[in-house]
């Protein structure tokens, strides 16, 4: 047997136990865990510009990654070394965010770094962009003399994270 339904009115619950879903039966597969990993950039920007994380099982694996707590804690902990960075000594080996950039936008860098530790529902996109406010070499935090980009990306991660 199958299973069956109970009722009362317009109310219809299935109980057959088979048809109960686990997370661990969502979750994406390894193969695509592994590509949404090495294709993470690319992932990372579509994300980023707002695509559906359900529209692909590729973008559903990183957006998962993306929102797991250990990730989270480690996008916090690299924003508030970033907000430190105006005080750090540049050397000719290393590639540094503008000093100036920074600096004007050290607490909104790290109020989002402890919105990130807080815990609870946040989205992928907001998280999506503070990865390449990070990693990408050709966006505001590196190339943005005064700041005003840097903090028009910070806000709208900010936004983001919330919805």
């Amino acid at each position: 047997m199958l299973g069956h339904s109970v009722g009362s009115g317009n109310t219809w619950q299935l109980t057959n136990p088979w048809l109960e879903c686990t997370p661990r039966l969502l979750e994406p597969g390894l193969i695509t865990r592994l590509l949404a990993r090495g294709r993470r950039f690319g992932l990372d920007r579509a994300l980023a510009e707002g695509a559906d994380p359900t529209s692909s099982p590729l973008l559903a694996a990183r957006a998962a990654q993306l929102v797991r707590p250990a990730n989270r804690l480690r996008l916090a902990s690299a924003l508030e070394r970033l907000a430190l960075v105006a005080e750090s000594r540049q050397t000719r080996f290393n590639v540094v965010p503008r000093r100036r950039a920074v600096e004007a936008n050290r607490f909104a860098l790290l109020d989002l770094a402890a919105t990130l530790r807080k815990g609870g529902l946040l989205y992928a996109r907001g998280i999506a962009i503070l990865e390449l406010v990070l990693i990408d070499g050709t966006g505001p935090a590196y190339t943005d003399a005064r700041g005003e980009g840097l903090a028009r990306q910070l806000e709208l991660a900010g936004a983001s994270l919330g919805g």
